[in-house]
């Protein structure tokens, strides 16, 4: 079966409709500067109804390469509702500095060219801007089977970046500053979320 199939398969997982990883992640980020939030990776659109609300009056931008998933008409919006936009991330159909955040939550490990990725985002990040990418972290022992699995069912662009190879992925963008953080009760976890400052 195609991969289109599984990912709107696996979009439907109760997992893909989780906010926990925006939430903390969101605690992580110092003061933005003005300006609307992207989301790399629209899916159901929980993610943006989330950032709707939790980063509101911020207007929120979601891109995807097929809005297939998409369940607008059920989800709990922010004053100023998400606006879907049907993009790929190597070329964001956008300006130059026109966000303020940019956020990849268990969508960059599944990216192609993942360094035109990181360049587009600098691009269209305004100076004090971050970009925030939540994802598997590739040291843990699940990063191997997970990337097998997605090869299978999902895309055989999957890969599970480590901390070294995203902050690689930044600088060589231009991005000045780089941090990664874990939860505090699980330091080596599955999860990481990985911070990249444009100064």
């Amino acid at each position: 079966m195609a991969p289109g199939f599984w990912r709107r398969i696996f979009a439907r997982l109760p997992m893909a409709r989780s906010t926990r990883a925006y939430t903390f992640g969101l605690q992580l980020l110092p003061e933005l500067p003005p300006g609307p939030v992207l989301e790399i990776g629209a899916g159901q659109g929980f993610g943006a109804a989330y950032l709707s609300r939790a980063l509101a009056p911020r207007p929120v931008v979601a891109i995807d390469v097929e809005l297939g998933c998409l369940r607008a008409a059920g989800l709990a919006f922010g004053p100023v509702p998400p606006r879907f936009v049907l993009a790929t991330a190597p070329r964001l159909p956008f300006r130059r500095e026109a966000f303020a955040l940019a956020v990849a939550v268990m969508t960059f490990h599944c990216l192609p060219e993942p360094a035109q990725v990181f360049r587009e985002v600098y691009r269209t990040l305004r100076s004090g801007g971050v970009f925030l990418v939540a994802d598997v972290n590739g040291h843990h022992w699940m990063a191997r089977p997970f990337e097998v699995v997605e090869h299978w069912f999902i895309s055989p662009l999957t890969r599970a970046y480590t901390p070294e190879a995203l902050a690689a992925l930044a600088r060589q963008a231009g991005f000045a500053r780089t941090a990664v953080h874990h939860r505090p009760e699980k330091p080596g976890g599955f999860m990481q979320w990985f911070l990249a400052h444009k100064t």
